[in-house]
C-alpha cells in the first residue's frame, strides 16, 4: 500500500545566507516554485559576476511545475529567471506570477535576454487567489524597501502555509496598504497556521524598525539645511524612497538630475504604472551638464554599494564625463549596506570626505530604513498566526537559529521548529482528524538534494566552479611561473629554451637567482626524461620547479609549463 502524499519543501537557497531566495513545494502531481533570486559574489568569488540556485531538482520534475510565484522584485526573489526560464520552457512556457512592478522588471529582464516570449506573465493584485495544480495561492499586500511587495497564503492538502515574504510592519505607511496582521489572523483561522515560513534578517534587532515617514523627515531636514549640491544614492528598486527624493527637492526648489541605467529604468516603469509621480521640468537629463547653481540641483545616481563602475563611484574617482566632486556637497547613502560591501563603500566614503564632501549613511543619520522586520514585529507575526510549524527563512544561520528560539519563546513547540539548509528537504502529512498527532502527518526532514550554488561568470552558466575559484585564489596569492621549451620532434634536441616567466610571484631584480636556478632544474629534467612525451614532460617539470621554489623561499605558485615538437 503506498504512503499517503506528503507536501515537500525543496528549498534550494536563502537558508543560511542572504540571497538566492528559492523554494520548491511539491506534492502529489504539483510543484510550485516560490521566487527564484541571485546572490551578488562575495570577495572570495573572484572574477564571478553573480551567484545562482542549483535547479536540477526542478528541472527534472519541470513537467508538474505549474507556476513561479513571485513575493516581490528584488533580485534576490527575481535575479536568477533569465537562467531558469530557458530550461522550463523545454516542457512549456512557464507562467510567472506577480505583482505589477514585479513583473514589469521581469519583463525588461527577460527582453534583453531574448526570452520574453518563453515565459507567460501573469499579474496578480492583492487579495487575489490563484490555483496552481493543488495549491491554491492568496496574495497579500506587505510593506517592504519595494513596492508591491506580497506574502503568500497558500492553501494546501496539508494545511494553510504562510510565507512573509520580504516584510515590516509600518503602522503608517507612506503608500499602499502596509502589512496587515488582522489578515495573516483572518487566513490562519481558529486552529491557526499548519506552517509559518518567515523573514529572519533583521531577527538581531530588538524592538520596531524606523518608520518610512521618519526617513522621509529625515530627509526633509537634510534637503532643508543643505547649501551646496546634494547627490542622494539608493538602490533603483527603491521606487517610494525616489518619491520622496522628488517631492523633497520640488519642496526645495531644486531639480533632480538622475544618473546610471538601472534607475532610469525602474523611474520609467513605475511612472508607467502609476507608482511614481514627477512634475514637469523636475527631471533633468543626466547625458549632460545641467546649467544650474549647486543649491538647485540633485543627482540622484547609482552606485551605493561602492560599485567600481557605478554614476557615484565615476563621479567620485574622477571617470565620469563632466561631473566631479565639489567641497560642499552633501552626499546622502540612503540604503542598507549588502554583506561584503564593506570595504568598497568605506574607500568611497574616505575619498568623499577627502574631496570636501559631507555624507551621510545609515550608521550615522536616520535617512535609511530597513525594510525587514526587527524582534518584535517578527513576534506579532507569530502571534498572529500560531504555527503548528515554524521554519525560519531568508537568513544567514545564526539568523534562522535566532529566529527559531523567538518562536519557541512564543508558544511553538520546539520539536516543530525546523532549521533547514540548501538542499534539505522538509515534509508534511495530512491530519487525521481520528488521529491528530499521528506519524503519517507529523513534519520531517527528507533526503538532502544537491544544493550547490551556481557561480555565473560572464554570461554562461557554471563556467566558474570551485576548481577555478581555488586556481584564481592561488593566482592572487602565490602568483603563477611559466615555462616554455621547443624539442625537435625527431631528435629531441632542443631548439628553443628553456625560457621562464613568472607574474605576481618574485621581484626579479632582487631575486632573480631563484628563476636561474629553476631553469637549471629544468634542464635536468629535460635531459633525464630524454623521449618522453610532452604532456609527461610538463608534468614532470611542474612537479620539480613546485619543490624547488616551496624548498627555497616557501612559496607555490601556478607552474605552468609548455613543451612544444616541431
Amino acid at each position: 500500500m503506498s504512503e499517503t502524499p506528503r507536501l515537500t519543501l525543496y528549498p534550494y537557497g536563502g537558508l543560511g545566507e542572504i540571497g538566492l531566495n528559492s523554494l520548491a513545494l511539491d506534492y502529489g502531481e504539483s510543484l510550485a516554485l516560490v521566487d527564484c533570486g541571485l546572490m551578488f559574489p562575495e570577495d572570495y568569488h573572484l572574477g564571478v559576476d553573480v551567484v545562482i540556485p542549483r535547479f536540477d531538482h526542478l528541472i527534472e520534475n519541470r513537467e508538474r511545475l505549474k507556476g513561479i510565484v513571485l513575493t516581490h522584485g528584488h533580485e534576490d526573489h527575481i535575479g536568477a529567471l533569465p537562467w531558469l526560464v530557458p530550461h522550463l520552457a523545454q516542457s512549456g512556457r512557464p507562467a510567472i506570477y506577480g505583482s505589477a512592478f514585479t513583473l514589469a522588471l521581469v519583463e525588461h529582464k527577460l527582453r534583453e535576454r531574448g526570452l520574453l516570449d518563453a515565459a507567460e506573465l501573469v499579474r496578480v493584485d492583492p487579495g487575489d487567489c490563484k490555483t496552481l495544480g493543488d495549491f491554491k495561492f492568496r496574495f497579500f499586500p506587505v510593506c517592504h524597501s519595494i513596492i508591491d511587495g506580497m506574502a503568500l497564503g497558500i492553501e494546501t492538502p496539508v494545511g494553510k502555509i504562510l510565507h512573509t515574504g520580504d516584510f515590516k510592519l509600518d503602522p503608517a505607511p507612506l503608500s499602499g496598504p502596509g502589512t496587515d496582521l488582522e489578515v495573516y489572523g483572518k487566513f490562519a483561522g481558529k486552529s491557526g497556521l499548519r506552517l509559518l515560513l518567515s523573514d529572519s534578517t533583521n531577527v538581531e534587532n530588538y524592538g520596531h524598525s524606523l518608520g518610512e515617514r521618519e526617513v522621509f523627515s529625515a530627509l526633509r531636514g537634510v534637503f532643508a539645511q543643505a547649501r551646496g549640491r546634494l547627490l542622494v544614492t539608493l538602490f533603483a528598486s527603491n521606487i517610494q524612497r525616489i518619491q520622496e527624493v522628488f517631492d523633497c527637492a520640488r519642496e526645495n526648489g531644486r531639480q533632480v538630475m538622475v544618473i546610471g541605467r538601472s534607475l532610469l529604468n525602474n523611474i520609467e516603469m513605475a511612472q508607467s504604472l502609476g507608482c511614481l509621480k514627477a512634475e514637469d521640468g523636475l527631471i533633468l537629463n543626466g547625458d549632460q551638464p545641467a546649467e544650474l547653481p549647486d543649491d538647485r540641483l540633485v543627482l540622484l545616481v547609482t552606485g551605493s554599494q561602492g560599485e567600481p563602475m557605478s554614476a557615484l563611484a565615476r563621479i567620485v574617482w574622477g571617470g565620469h564625463k563632466f561631473l566631479t566632486i565639489n567641497p560642499g556637497d552633501t552626499v546622502i547613502m540612503s540604503s542598507r549596506l549588502i554583506p561584503g560591501n564593506t570595504s568598497a563603500v568605506n574607500r568611497l566614503i574616505n575619498q568623499l570626505y577627502r574631496r570636501g564632501a559631507s555624507v551621510l549613511y545609515q550608521q550615522v543619520s536616520g535617512i535609511h530604513a530597513s525594510g525587514h522586520a526587527y524582534r518584535d514585529e517578527l513576534a506579532a507575526v507569530l502571534r498572529a498566526g500560531r504555527p503548528e510549524y515554524f521554519i525560519p527563512v531568508h537568513g544567514e544561520y545564526r539568523h534562522l537559529v535566532k529566529h527559531a528560539e523567538l518562536a519557541a519563546e512564543h508558544g511553538v513547540d520546539p520539536e516543530k521548529i525546523f532549521i533547514l539548509e540548501d538542499g534539505q528537504p522538509f515534509s508534511l502529512g495530512k491530519k487525521n482528524p481520528r488521529k491528530k498527532n499521528g506519524p503519517e502527518a507529523a513534519g520531517r526532514l527528507e533526503e538532502p538534494i544537491p544544493a550547490e550554488s551556481i557561480l555565473v561568470d560572464g554570461k554562461g552558466v557554471g563556467d566558474v566552479g570551485q576548481a577555478v575559484l581555488k586556481e584564481r585564489q592561488l593566482l592572487g596569492d602565490e602568483g603563477m611561473v611559466t615555462l616554455l621549451v621547443v624539442l625537435d620532434a625527431k631528435t629531441r634536441e632542443t631548439l628553443l629554451g628553456p625560457e621562464i616567466q613568472s607574474k605576481g610571484f618574485i621581484f626579479e631584480q632582487s631575486t632573480g637567482h631563484v628563476l636561474e636556478d629553476s631553469l637549471a632544474i629544468a634542464r635536468d629534467v629535460l635531459a633525464q626524461e630524454r623521449g618522453a612525451a610532452p604532456d609527461i614532460l610538463q608534468d614532470k617539470l611542474r612537479s620539480a620547479l613546485r619543490r624547488h621554489f616551496r624548498r627555497l623561499i616557501g612559496r607555490d605558485p601556478v607552474v605552468v609549463p609548455q613543451v612544444r615538437l616541431i
